[in-house]
């Protein structure tokens, strides 16, 4: 099965390093990353065994995003400094490959 997130404005997911990762010392079990991450990009799955989230598929996390990480109220979620993240943006805000995802989301033109 294909996922819908392999491409980040036309950059490969795979290549951009941007993903939650647990502390499974700090990490209590209580699932609310779970579901703060589940509906559509399933990032994280649940252990039953240890009673621990997981990061099932990293590369579903939305880039640039940490809800997760602002949701766990036991500190167990951490990513990559944004900084990397900024980087790769300031370098497609202007490309058609934006440009057209921009059009069709929105319906304007930039």
């Amino acid at each position: 099965m294909t996922s819908s997130f392999q491409y980040w404005h036309g950059i490969k997911r795979s290549e951009i390093e941007w993903h939650p990762e647990i502390d499974a010392k700090k990490c209590t079990g209580c699932g609310m990353c779970v579901v703060t991450c589940s509906e559509k990009r399933n990032v994280f799955g649940y252990d039953t065994k240890n009673k621990k989230a997981v990061v099932l598929n990293p590369d579903n996390c939305m880039v640039g995003c940490n809800n997760c990480q602002v949701g766990c109220l036991w500190d167990a979620i951490k990513f990559p400094e944004i900084e990397k993240v900024k980087e790769i943006s300031r370098g497609i805000i202007w490309t058609d490959q934006f440009k057209s995802e921009f059009k069709a989301k929105t319906g304007f033109n930039l």
